[in-house]
């Protein structure tokens, strides 16, 4: 039987044995041009390791350039020494004398100095990052890592939240960190640093930030097969901003005020949707998944899988397992068009 020869095989050479070196050099260029490609299509969101938004990222960044700086004179200097030594020195002849005790003390003393600053420096970094701020106006915030969401609860205001964390400026914010199936790790990279979330441990992440601004963050620890879509976002606002927020995120679900919506809460409340979400205001008490009292004053669907609107709401209802399978949720397909639509326009319509 003849064997159809591919473009693939003609890289080959006559014996069959390896590829050619000019098909070798393409297929180089072209797998390093989809991981170009891949690693640009990646960078559009709002991170930026580089520019922290907290006091404790401050701190982390000025120890980093401090590093930086130190190293790269570490390294300047030893080139240096070299390639002056190589050219100087070229034509001479070994000498008979062994080595050169006030270098060799200088060489050997001078990094182990650095490392010594270096150690002192970062000890007095982590004991800053890890001391709290003083008790009064701290906004103290529990957050839970599930498989694959984030649970947000501000026990001190009232308001529980999901995947979108609110915190407000210029006032110190003390987040709890917890899990409550495998190990998760908080990092929103603006904030300054990541945090593992260990079953049964509680870690505590204390900052200040300085910058209003919405921040991109996500699970910096492998937790199961949608742990790249673990997302989450930080929203950051001026204290007024943040006092009307928690106090709307405070207060119950809105009343449906025409039928469709109110369909569309019978849908919710006797369907599965009641057993799994809570919606405050109402007999859904579910503790599996998000609450969903404000759903419809949130940005994102899933934790970051999908834009919150009409059209992806629908089809997330459909079959959510079609965009982040593996989870929980059922899809409910079964219920009608107009029954799917209702449930739509209710849980939009709780903001």
């Amino acid at each position: 039987m003849k064997r159809t020869r591919s473009r693939w095989h003609e890289g080959w050479d006559a014996g069959g044995s390896r590829p050619s070196r000019r098909s070798g050099a393409r297929a180089s260029f072209l797998l390093g041009a989809a991981a170009l490609a891949l690693t640009v299509s990646g960078c559009t969101s709002s991170i930026d390791s580089f520019a922290p938004v907290t006091d404790r990222g401050h701190d982390n960044l000025w120890l980093l350039n401090l590093s930086f700086i130190l190293i790269t004179a570490v390294m300047l200097l030893v080139f240096g020494v070299l390639g002056y030594s190589i050219v100087r020195f070229r034509n001479r002849t070994p000498s008979e004398r062994e080595g050169n005790s006030r270098l060799e003390i200088f060489w050997t003393a001078t990094p182990a100095l650095l490392l010594v600053v270096l150690f002192i420096l970062s000890v007095r970094t982590m004991n800053t990052i890890t001391t709290g701020h003083d008790a009064g106006d701290v906004v103290t915030i529990k957050a839970v890592g599930n498989q694959w969401w984030w649970a947000f609860d501000y026990p001190d205001l009232g308001v529980t939240t999901a995947n979108e964390l609110h915190v407000p400026t210029d006032r110190p914010v003390r987040i709890e960190l917890e899990s409550t199936d495998v190990i998760h790790s908080f990092w929103v990279p603006q904030l300054g640093w990541k945090l593992d979330m260990i079953p049964g441990r509680t870690n505590v992440m204390n900052f200040t930030v300085d910058t209003p601004g919405t921040f991109d963050g996500a699970c910096a620890e492998f937790c199961g097969a949608q742990h790249a879509w673990m997302r989450l976002k930080v929203i950051a606002s001026p204290g007024d901003q943040f006092a009307a927020w928690s106090s709307q995120q405070a207060a119950a679900a809105s009343t449906p005020s025409d039928l469709v919506t109110k369909d569309g809460e019978s849908t919710f409340l006797r369907e599965s949707c009641a057993a799994c979400h809570t919606v405050r205001g109402t007999a859904a008490q579910g503790k599996v998944g998000p609450d969903l009292t404000h759903f419809g004053s949130r940005e994102t669907i899933g934790a970051g899988v999908l834009q919150n609107t009409p059209a992806n709401l629908e089809a997330w209802l459909r079959d959510p397992q079609a965009y982040k399978p593996g989870i929980v949720m059922p899809g409910f397909d079964r219920l009608s068009d107009e029954q799917i639509r209702a449930l739509v326009e209710y849980l939009e319509g709780l903001t």
